[in-house]
This record gives structure tokens, sequence and C-alpha cells, in this order.
């Protein structure tokens, strides 16, 4: 340790003895962590004598975010999905918004704020989101003359496809099928079904996940397996979706918008597409959302708010290069109106009717892991469709009393 060193400690210490801390806790890594790490220094530089002590939780992140807040020393400003588990240690933001001119609520991508609200009151501000879509493969397509999927396609149309994109014994399938998938996930597809997987009164499973429209979307899905037409993503040889569609095994598969950027490092010609519908009815996605919220103990809401507010900003919208842009002015200034890469993420996001099951009950995580190996079960054919959901819907049930 050089004497030019030992000086420049002694110099910043009290300079960081000093400093007022933020604490921030995010579930992100790598590229995203650093992204996180270059708003914070940005946001250290408009606040002299504030440091923003990011603190990357990782897959824990859940356990110790909950840890912290049972001990009474949460980090400040805290990612946040699961509002309705979590509201009541959270800090309400709506007298923050309603004070505050320069935040507008009116450039936010429409329904992202839903996700954080909990009994009319807002505990968070979306900082990304997601919907699904049909990635599909450029090379396979072009290789057997195929035109790509329209906006205004249907289940019936990808199965055509799917039939001349596929080649069983060679392990070529036009379609992948996820039979392990989060159900939050799922939910779409039985949304474009007329199903769903929790009534809108937030108790009922019973005719709902094993409702005639949501059996009809497993029986056509089963039958897209059962004709050779679709690979099984999630498990056994078909566990990796990135390795089966970058080597031409996989021509079409559905996924979210991290799945463009694993894409882009290989290289990889791909296209995207809307949902396809389904017997008439418009397809609608699921849209997941983070934000960032306040706790409730925190001793420097102020300064966690202005936080939030320059996370939230166009400034920082932009340095998020590895998400959707959820300002409304951003995505304008980008042009991503045009962009068929990202346009139909959009579209789907604005798709999005019903509601999510978690935001209709706090303790649908008690069912989900139900719901979730019904799926799995019906798609590993370990059962009649309507035997399974019916068994499901009456032991999810029972979980949320």
């Amino acid at each position: 340790m050089t004497k030019h060193f030992l000086v420049l400690m002694a110099l910043l210490m009290p300079i960081w003895a000093t400093a007022q801390v933020l604490r921030f806790a995010t579930w992100d890594g790598s590229e995203n962590l650093d992204i996180q790490r270059r708003i914070a220094a940005a946001f250290e530089q408009r606040h002299p004598g504030v440091r923003v002590q990011v603190e990357a939780y990782g897959g824990g992140f859940n356990q110790k975010l909950s840890a912290s807040f049972g001990a009474h020393n949460p980090p400040d400003v805290t990612m946040m999905w699961n509002f309705p588990l979590y509201h009541r240690v959270l800090e309400p933001l709506d007298v923050w918004q309603a004070r505050d001119p320069a935040f507008d609520a009116a450039d936010m991508v429409p329904g992202l704020l839903r996700f954080a609200t909990v009994e009319s009151r807002l505990y968070g501000v979306p900082a990304g989101f997601t919907s699904q879509v049909i990635y599909y493969n450029k090379d396979m397509f072009d290789r057997a003359g195929l035109a790509y999927p329209r906006a205004d396609w249907r289940w019936e149309d990808l199965r055509a496809l799917s039939q001349k994109l596929s080649s069983p014994s060679a392990k070529v399938y036009g379609y992948g099928l996820d039979v392990a998938p989060d159900p939050y996930d799922f939910q779409g597809y039985l949304w474009s079904a007329g199903g769903r997987m929790l009534g809108a009164d937030g108790h009922r499973v019973q005719g709902e996940l094993d409702s005639a429209s949501s059996q009809a979307m497993f029986t056509m899905l089963l039958g897209l397996l059962d004709q050779g037409l679709a690979a099984t993503l999630g498990v056994g040889d078909g566990k990796n979706q990135r390795q089966l569609f970058v080597a031409d095994r996989v021509a079409m598969l559905m996924d979210g918008a991290a799945f463009r950027l694993e894409l882009a490092q290989d290289g990889k010609r791909y296209g995207i597409a809307p949902l396809p519908s389904f017997q008439g009815r418009p397809a609608q996605s699921v849209v997941s959302v983070s934000s960032l919220a306040i706790a409730r103990d925190s001793k420097q809401k102020d300064l966690a708010w202005q936080f939030i507010k320059f996370y939230s900003s166009a400034e920082a919208v932009r340095m998020r290069q590895g998400d959707l842009p959820v300002l409304l002015s951003v995505a304008r200034e980008l042009k991503l109106q045009y962009d068929p890469l990202v346009q139909p993420f959009y579209a789907m996001a604005l798709s999005m009717q019903e509601v999510p099951a978690f935001l209709l009950n706090p303790r649908w995580t008690r069912a989900s892991g139900v719901v979730r190996d019904a799926i799995q079960e019906v798609f590993l054919k370990k059962g009649d469709v309507q035997q399974v959901l019916s068994r499901a819907a009456l032991k999810a049930e029972r979980k949320l009393q």
C-alpha cells in the first residue's frame, strides 16, 4: 500500500463518514446490475453528499428482503413486484405523487401502475416491464419458403406453419411449448381462450381453471405435442430453449423481452409476432412489471422519493437498455413504435384485459404450485385433461381458504 494511497484514503474518509446513505435493494445481476449502479452514480452527482448503497440480493432476493423487513431494517428503496403480499410494510406513494408536479403518471405505459396498486392505494412506481410474444426463427422460415407470421394470425395458422416446419424424426419442431411453465406466464394462454385460473372474486378456482374454455386451450396445445408439431420445453432434452432455437430445432416459441437480448448475443436472425388469436377471441398476454417501492420504516423517505422519481425519469429510463421503456415519451423518442422487434411487446401489453391471479388474492402463491403441477401433468400425459384440471381446481381453491 503506497503512501499516496494512504493519503487519498485519509482525505476520503471524512466524506464517506458524513455522506447520507440511501440503501437500494435489487434482484438484478450482471449487466443489469451495472446499469443500476450507473443510475445510482448519476443520482449521486445530482445530490452532493448522498451515497446510494446498491444491495444486490440476487437469487435470494425474497428471503433477504423478508428478513430485513422482519428485523425492521429494510433498504430505503427496493425493487418490488408482489405488492399484495408486501404492501403493509411499504410507504403509500399517492400523496408523494399528488404533490409532485414533476411526476407524470400519464406518460407511463397504460396499465402498469395497477400492478403497484392495492386497495386503491399506490405503493410503487414501474421501472420495467415485459409482455409475452411469439419469437420465430427466420432461418427456418426462409429455408421452408414460408411467409413470416402476420399480426392478425390465429392458432390455426401457427399449427399449419408447424406442420410445414416440423420433422419429428430429426427432432425439429414448429413450436416449442414450455410444459413446466411459471403459472403466471401460462395465464395468457387461458385468457386468450376465455378461461382463467382464478375468478374475479379472488376465491373461485373451480369452474375457472377447469372450465370448458380452459380445457379447449389445453386440448389444442396437447394436440400440437401429440402430432409431433411441438417440442417439450422445460423438461428433459428440451430444457434449454435458447439452444434449440439457435440450433434451428424449434421455429417458434413464446417468451418475454429478455429472450431477444440472448438471441442478439448469439447473432441469431429472428422475428417477433404478437400472440395468435384463439377461436375468434383476441389474444391476451400477461404483463410482468418490476417497480420501485419505499419501505414504511425508512427514515429518509423524501430522499427515497427523489431517487424513485429520478429512476423513473427519461434520463434513467434511457439508461436501462435491457428493459422496455416504461415511459411513452422515451418509446416515441426512440421510435420503438416502428421497430418490428419491439412494437409487439407494447401491443401485447395493451392487450391484457384480465387481472392476474396474484393481484386478486395475496394468498395465490399457496395455490400456484398446485396449478403448476397440473399443467405439467396434462402435458406429460399423466391423466385426462378434465380430471386433472378439476382435481387441481378443488385443491387450489382449498389452499386459498
